[in-house]
């Protein structure tokens, strides 16, 4: 067998190629994004959103997560927007981690994951997320 039937019998990994030949070989570590915290929006009484619950679709729409650095009540509150509209906070006892986060870079976002109407106020599930 010649030394050409060698190497059209010899697979070849173009990823590996790459590598040895001095390139750089990029993969995602995680297939989703990474779920931080699972809790219920603080402050939903303290908002108007009569108007909006009805655009909020569960699992599917994203809330925004804005950091609140100098909110006089908290250092490290974190507000929760659907569009424009404050919906509320990562309650007070869960929201450190996060900030610190968030403040090094790391961006996050949430998703309703339930809605209902106690009297007068909308209690809110999320879950948020770590973008990968």
């Amino acid at each position: 067998m010649s030394n050409q039937e060698n190497f059209e019998l010899s697979k070849t990994d173009p990823a590996l190629l790459k590598l040895v030949s001095g390139g750089t070989i990029s993969f995602k570590a995680f297939e989703e994004d990474i779920l931080a915290l699972a809790s219920v929006i603080a402050g939903t009484s303290h908002q108007n959103l009569s108007e909006i619950e009805d655009k909020i679709i569960i699992k599917e729409s994203i809330l925004k997560l804005k950091r609140e650095p100098d909110n006089e009540y908290d250092k490290f509150a974190i507000c929760i927007l659907f569009e424009e509209h404050k919906l509320g906070y990562i309650p007070k006892a869960k929201n450190q981690t996060i900030a610190r986060l968030m403040d090094a870079g790391k961006e996050f976002y949430a998703k309703a994951t339930h809605k209902e109407w106690e009297g007068k106020w909308l209690k809110i599930d999320m879950e948020v997320f770590l973008k990968d």
